[in-house]
């Protein structure tokens, strides 16, 4: 069998080499007197060697073995033959030069396809050398005048109308897309300390790619198609653009975005300062961190440490690490490793590394988001949740994550410049209060003799002169407004979205649920953010959609499930729960308070012990009746029994409406398993950003402070926690969401000794992890 492939891979080896080298040439050709250059030239049937190396890829791609492509990368075609051809057409406007671009596209598409797998194992039966391969060909086609000649074809077929396209014109276009996508969706190679000139330019080939994106309109086309989803002609290509939009934001922060031009404001000169101090003070940390055990020049010398244990036995260490060293490491030493196989938990894939690092990048980036928020997101995210509530099939699953990503993204970064356009707007206010405040400061004010003209006159300039600044005004609060992302303001938005996630977490699709729980948590900030705008609608409409969410028993349910069903996901996924569970305890806390009645619909399923009662209580005459009667007419009686049945179920499935309180439900987050969660987390304290910790340190504070619940946080790894953290202290970042973390450590800490004074035996309970080994317990009490 292995001699067989072994054949037919040196077949079509020979057979791609044979194809390549009639495609053409390096030739030497005098060009200009005195001058002699290499130039390509093609051979007499270039263009057939083309179409046959597409047909060859095209009959592979249905066998599991792959041989042709291997073989174009070893000859190195893309280099050799397709960008010197492609170069050498790119300035002719004639059909045989479009001709000739076009079959080099349709071979670089299959040559740079994404790799699709479901999960690891899948991905390590993939050739080891494919990802490098798909770099090295980014690389090359980022080259000058490659990107220009391959857009060229796309202005032809999108300038005719959508009525008079032939098919041919719209599978150019869907190419073209294509190319862009698998451009975007190739990775950046991790950056590291020993790699070589060569390698080192495929870090930031996603930076690279962006800015050519923008230097030849590739973005500005990409803009127009999202603009204009709505409409038949740019409908089909949504998704396509979709992930374009995905592969390009997916490795960058809305906030890094949003500051991203500091760099060119001579205003923020002290932000770079800063930065660069933060950095400074970050490297002498991790130094501390390192050196805080190191033996100083006096305990160079020998010597030896006894360790008496409980059980009488001496444990002697002769290192002179022993006087620093963890208790635990000391007694654990002389163990035996546990060969026992570990669940390794999931893999982070969003946000995974720093992608663009250079201001340009970020202002490309910035102009980008405020053009698409502006133009493209109310039409590009109708089209999309259409789609999706139609259940169009070219919807499949793995699109669920670049919408729920990209909308939350666009939605933050939409936060942050509404939240600048709104401080703007307050400093401009109280400038102005300032200036009125030393008008009327009692002083009489005489107009000049120009200015009572002007006012009475009939050229109107004094009016004319403040039209420009109302109006200027006018258009900078209009800029970022909600009517931009109405869209996702709508009531289907979140629906899609919850359909989602619930889908996601019982078929334990980890990454979809993380998606979608960011992306819920982003319009529910979003929403939070216009109930308190000064116009009236917003406010209706925010009222109009929390009501619509919190009405559902099942969509609070939802939300504790999250947290419930984490065991072996990616912290990515554990973060994302516990950022969307403070938001949502926060929202849902003042919208009951500020209704003080709240009515939760909830499913009730009918107890088959009522079924058994009303059947057991038929009298035994009428059961006999009935069977004759089912005797007399059998298919009358199916057809009252189906109908029953229907009835029956529909009064099982029957919802019932009763009044929701807040205190109930924030019961179910009051349970040493929501803890103990957030405990695996926190563990990770030293990295967590100050935002995570906060929303931590909130829900602790809710459970012991405000709802007296301290027996959750008395267990031995609890505890332990929180005495490293408070031993790690002088040595982490001084920020507010430490300290307030660090305060509830300390409080926590004296909370438990007290306890422990009143009932000793409080020691003994802290080892016991289940609540359930002791009833009654003496905490509470």
């Amino acid at each position: 069998m292995d001699e067989e492939v072994n054949d037919v891979e040196q077949t079509n080896r020979n057979y791609i080499l044979a194809t390549c080298a009639a495609l053409g040439g390096f030739e030497e050709k005098e060009t200009s007197p005195g001058q002699i250059q290499k130039v390509y030239m093609l051979g007499d049937e270039a263009l057939g060697c083309l179409k046959d190396l597409k047909r060859a890829i095209r009959a592979e791609s249905q066998t599991p073995y792959k041989t042709f492509l291997p073989a174009i990368a070893e000859f190195n075609l893309l280099e050799s033959d397709l960008i010197p051809i492609i170069l050498l057409h790119a300035h002719e406007s004639s059909d045989l030069a479009e001709r000739f671009i076009l079959a080099c596209v349709e071979l670089l598409v299959p040559m740079t396809w994404p790799i699709q797998y479901d999960n690891e194992e899948d991905l390590e039966n993939y050739d080891p050398n494919l990802i490098d391969r798909y770099r090295r060909y980014k690389l090359a086609l980022l080259a000058p005048r490659i990107l220009e000649a391959i857009t060229s074809l796309v202005t032809g077929p999108l300038s005719i109308p959508y009525r008079e396209r032939s098919l041919h014109d719209q599978t150019v276009i869907r190419l073209i897309l294509y190319f862009f996508r698998n451009i975007t969706a190739i990775p950046d190679l991790e950056a590291k300390h020993n790699l070589s000139e060569e390698t080192l330019r495929m870090v930031h080939l996603q930076q690279k790619t962006l800015l050519r994106f923008c230097e030849t309109g590739i973005m500005d086309l990409l803009l127009a198609i999202a603009s204009n989803s709505s409409e038949p002609d740019a409908s089909e290509w949504n998704v396509i653009v979709l992930e374009i939009l995905y592969n390009i934001l997916r490795n960058v922060s809305p906030k890094d975005v949003f500051n991203g031009d500091v760099a060119q404001d001579n205003e923020n000169d002290d932000m770079l300062s800063d930065k660069l101090a933060n950095l400074l003070r970050e490297e002498s940390r991790a130094k501390r961190i390192k050196t805080k055990n190191q033996p100083t020049r006096h305990g160079r010398f020998g010597g030896s440490f006894a360790i008496k244990g409980w059980d009488g036995n001496t444990l002697v260490s002769h290192k002179p690490e022993a006087a620093y060293t963890d208790l635990s490491v000391l007694l654990n030493v002389n163990k035996k490793e546990d060969r026992r196989g570990k669940k390794r938990k999931e893999m982070d894939e969003i946000n995974v590394r720093k992608t663009y690092v250079s201001s340009t990048a970020l202002k490309n980036l910035k102009d980008m988001a405020q053009t698409f928020i502006d133009a493209a997101f109310n039409e590009f995210y109708i089209s999309l949740i259409k789609d999706i509530e139609r259940e169009n099939p070219k919807i499949i699953l793995k699109d669920y994550v670049p919408f729920f990503h990209t909308m939350r993204w666009f939605l933050e970064y939409f936060g942050y410049e509404k939240d600048a356009a709104n401080r703007k707007k307050e400093e401009e206010q109280q400038k102005q209060q300032e200036k009125d405040d030393e008008f009327n400061n009692g002083e009489l004010f005489i107009p000049s003799r120009s200015a009572i003209t002007n006012e009475s006159g009939g050229s109107g300039s004094g009016l004319v002169g403040l039209l420009p600044e109302e109006g200027q005004q006018q258009e900078e609060e209009q800029r970022f407004d909600y009517d931009q992302v109405a869209s996702a303001m709508d009531i289907r938005a979140f629906i899609v979205c919850l359909r989602r996630m619930r889908t996601a977490i019982e078929l334990k699709h980890w990454l979809h649920a993380q998606v979608a729980a960011d992306n819920f948590r982003q319009l529910l900030v979003t929403v939070s953010a216009m109930a308190k705008a000064p116009q009236e609608e917003y406010r209706e409409v925010a009222e109009y959609i929390q009501s619509n969410i919190y009405h559902e028993h099942s969509t609070l349910d939802l939300f504790t499930d999250l947290l419930k069903e984490y065991k072996n996901q990616s912290y990515g996924y554990l973060e994302s729960a516990v950022k969307l569970t403070h938001v949502m305890l926060k929202l849902l806390e003042q919208y009951s308070q500020k209704n003080q009645v709240m009515f939760v619909r909830k499913k009730k399923t009918k107890s088959k012990k009522s079924n058994k009662s009303t059947a057991g209580e038929q009298e035994p005459g009428n059961a006999q009746e009935d069977i004759a009667k089912e005797g007399d007419h059998p298919m009358e009686n199916e057809s009252e029994h189906s109908e029953d049945d229907e009835d029956e179920r529909e009064r099982e499935l029957a919802y019932r409406e009763h009044i929701f309180t807040f205190q109930s439900f924030e019961k179910k987050y009051l349970t040493i398993n929501i803890v103990q969660v957030y405990c695996v987390l926190l563990e990770h304290f030293e990295t967590l950003s100050p935002e995570t910790l906060h929303c931590i340190t909130s829900l602790f504070h809710r459970i012991m402070v405000k709802r007296k619940v301290e027996d959750v946080f008395f267990k031995i790894n609890v505890l332990e926690l929180f005495n490293r953290i408070n031993c790690a202290y002088p040595s982490l970042p001084k920020t507010n969401a430490m300290s307030e973390l660090v305060q509830f450590i300390r409080y926590c800490t004296r909370q438990f000794f007290k306890k422990a004074d009143e009932y000793p035996l409080l020691f003994i309970e802290v080892l016991f992890k289940n609540p359930k080994s002791r009833k009654g317990s003496r905490i509470q009490s």
